[in-house]
């Protein structure tokens, strides 16, 4: 079992220690939850009078925050820095050891130094597979694919033939890389099915989470820019571009050809249009509907998506449409009594 003192902790994340810094650390926990021997963090203000019933060993905080008698690691941004301790005490991921004499592995597959293949596993010919990655049991990995160095591919991933993913990338299991765009050219009452020649490419650092199906271009490639996240339940459509850093929560679906800019924040069941694009740092509120292009660090909601801050103005006006009715209705009420009278003097 891991421990570390609070004082490790801090030289970790480059935090200050206000309290003991001897105190000695073994588990993580919920600010609510945590016990003498463990750390928890504080990102949010509104956790400040948890903060101050807290049982915690220590607290991960901003700059400024006092908090009485508790033990503070002071950082200008606890939450990344919680992340960063979290990892220490994380149990290492359930991984196969060395080649399982269940796997098939093509002799023309080359397979790097200090790989783990699980039972199951499929590796075909000429794929590559770098150098300490791991393929859980059940992987798929296509003719021609490559897969990088320090990769941790979870059970049932398919990686189709020709795929290119990087390095340190962690794909979960139930997503399929490289799955046929959805391509059909219709001909009377018949859909013929356009053939799907391109690839994918996952360049480094990229997370996909479980369940997502990222389709191969039709022609060239599909894209995931580096250090990009994805959520559970997405799909991504032939020919996207994703950019670098970019974040995409569950159940977005990015139709084909659309580009998305480096940094942009996706919420969870945003739908967007093919051949658009989104600019740098954009962000696409939770389940809006993108119909045209967004530009570069622009806030989007609704369904159609529009600039934020015209969505508020719009639903505050809707808010009001109530009393404006009953006070219509109180108009036409006088109106009627003064015609009523006007009529009764003629």
């Amino acid at each position: 079992m891991a421990e570390y003192t609070v004082d490790e902790l801090a030289r970790a994340v480059g935090g200050e220690v206000a309290g003991n810094g001897g105190a000695v650390i073994r588990s993580v926990n919920g600010i609510k939850e945590a016990g003498p021997d463990e750390v928890t963090f504080m990102a949010n203000p509104k956790y400040r009078a948890a903060l101050k019933a807290t049982r915690a060993g220590a607290v991960i905080v901003a700059p400024g925050t006092e908090a009485g008698a508790s033990t503070l690691i002071k950082t200008p941004n606890p939450y990344a820095a919680f992340a960063k301790i979290l990892a220490m005490f994380a149990p290492p991921a359930e991984a196969p050891e060395g080649l399982s004499p269940l796997a098939y592995i093509n002799d023309k597959a080359k397979i790097g130094k200090g790989v783990a293949v699980g039972p199951f596993v499929t590796i075909r010919e000429d794929a590559v597979v770098g150098d300490r990655t791991t393929l859980g049991a059940g992987t798929y990995v296509g003719r021609g694919a490559t897969v990088g160095a320090d990769c941790l591919i979870y059970p049932n991933v398919t990686v189709r033939e020709r795929v290119v993913i990087g390095d340190r990338c962690i794909i979960h299991s139930g997503t399929v890389v490289g799955s046929d765009g959805f391509g059909f050219a219709t001909e009377g009452k018949v859909h013929h099915k356009i053939p799907q020649i391109g690839v994918v490419v996952i360049e480094d650092d990229v997370e996909i989470g479980a369940n997502c199906a990222i389709d191969r271009a039709t022609m060239g490639e599909t894209r995931i820019g580096r250090g990009s996240k994805l959520d559970n339940l997405i799909q991504i459509a032939h020919n996207v571009k994703v950019g670098e850093g970019t974040l995409i929560a569950a159940q977005t679906g990015i139709a084909g050809s659309t580009v998305l800019g480096k940094y942009c924040v996706l919420g969870g069941q945003v739908g967007i249009v093919p051949h658009i694009e989104i600019g740098d740092g954009a962000t696409l509120a939770a389940q809006s509907g993108v119909t045209k292009s967004i530009r570069r660090g622009e806030t989007v909601f609704g369904r159609p998506a529009r600039p934020l801050k015209e969505v508020k103005k719009r639903e505050g006006r809707v808010a009001l449409l109530e009393k404006y009715f009953k006070r219509v209705k109180e108009l036409e009420e006088e109106v009627a009594e003064l015609k009523r009278r006007r009529d009764e003097n003629r």
